[in-house]
């Protein structure tokens, strides 16, 4: 997929293509896959997740269950992850 920055990207429908909890451990290795849960989710509310201490195993294994708790998009760029749309950071990183 190409983009305004005349950039290429892979493109992964998580979706469709759910991880496991093997690739998300890779994919936030050395962060707090905690700060990639997204609050905002329906799914976040819905499970009453404000009110409970997860631990980053419990959140791995809530993001494999649920995709929809995941921040979107995740834009991956070397060793740099972004959670959720940041057009200026975005454009930082893909320059």
């Amino acid at each position: 997929m190409r983009n305004e920055l005349s950039t290429e990207l892979d493109e992964r429908d998580y979706a469709r293509k759910p991880f496991t909890v093997a690739e998300l451990k890779e994919l936030f290795a050395g962060r707090d896959p905690r700060d990639f849960l997204n609050p905002k989710s329906p799914a976040y509310k819905a499970r009453g997740l404000a009110d409970k201490k997860l631990t980053q195993q419990d959140a791995l294994k809530l993001m494999v269950e649920d995709v929809n708790l995941i921040k979107r998009p995740l834009l991956i760029v070397d060793s740099e992850i972004v959670p959720g749309f940041d057009r200026d950071r975005y454009r930082e990183l893909l320059k």
